[in-house]
């Protein structure tokens, strides 16, 4: 069998669609690995599967690694652990430029959200290639960033959750007392391009490690603002059915909260590196 997939680029920089996916066809390795290579060189990868079923969308995933049974979000159960369900109605929201879980040692690898419910209007998401943005750098900001690390922490965002009402007073002392945070390079090498990437985002990364606060602050800023340039990016209009995949090493995104008291309704896959540390 053929393993060649139609692939149309959606972004200049970032983004792809496959236009004619068998759904049937998600459990061949040829198939899995077409849509792997088409994932390394567009970083983010739309499949218009509405009849897919949890068994398939885990076939994509356990292709990349180890699933993840997330330890906040509810998940489909009875043999679907790893299928987090992500309902705007559970006050579920991801309405920030992000890489998922970055505050882990080894966050996730990949990650696949496929639409179940939308809002009639809004609800897009958007994604950023890290990569792109560092190529964009000036050789000197990439010398100056070269052996730099940086601080990834959940705390911050869980309490403005709690400011905000978004997450219970209970919820929100076990995250906190879960401590997770974790150092990570600022440019990081992704195992299969090669290409380099900048690894930060202004939810998670509180500050450059060894540097003076006011440097540290000023760098970020600096750099967070450089990786939003709009050239960068890729935005995509869901319809039911889509699911969208993306690298989650290279690529940051934000799911934007304009669509309330409509609801919005995804299930979504994170897959670790197999054997990675995740404690």
């Amino acid at each position: 069998m053929s393993s060649s997939l139609t692939v149309h680029s959606l972004g200049t920089r970032i983004g792809a669609e496959v236009l004619d996916l068998d759904p049937s066809s998600i459990h061949l390795p040829v198939t899995l690995a077409a849509i792997e290579a088409a994932l390394v060189e567009h970083e983010a990868l739309v499949l218009h599967v509405p009849d897919l079923k949890p068994e398939q969308h885990l076939a994509i995933a356990r292709h990349f690694g180890e699933p993840e049974v997330h330890t906040f979000y509810p998940n489909l159960g009875n043999g679907f652990e790893q299928i987090t369900v992500i309902d705007s109605k559970l006050g579920d929201r991801a309405d920030m430029w992000h890489h998922d879980e970055s505050f882990l040692p080894s966050p996730p690898i990949v990650t696949m959200t496929h639409a179940q419910i939308l809002p009639p209007v809004g609800g897009d998401t958007c994604w950023i290639s890290m990569t792109t943005a560092y190529d964009a750098l000036s050789e000197r900001m990439k010398q100056y960033l070269n052996g730099l690390s940086a601080w990834h922490d959940m705390n911050g965002p869980m309490t403005a959750a709690l400011r905000q009402n978004v997450v219970t007073h209970e919820r929100y002392l076990d995250v906190i007392n879960m401590n997770r945070r974790h150092l990570h390079p600022l440019v990081i090498k992704h195992p299969v391009s090669g290409r380099k990437a900048l690894y930060l985002s202004p939810t998670y990364t509180t500050h450059i490690d060894g540097l003076a606060l006011p440097e540290s602050d000023a760098v970020l800023a600096y750099l967070h603002g450089h990786c939003q340039q709009i050239q960068f990016g890729f935005r995509h209009r869901w319809t039911v059915g889509d699911m969208v995949i993306w690298d989650n090493r290279s690529v940051l995104h934000n799911a934007i909260l304009d669509y309330q008291p409509h609801q919005r309704r995804m299930q979504r896959a994170s897959v670790f590196a197999r054997g990675a540390c995740r404690a």
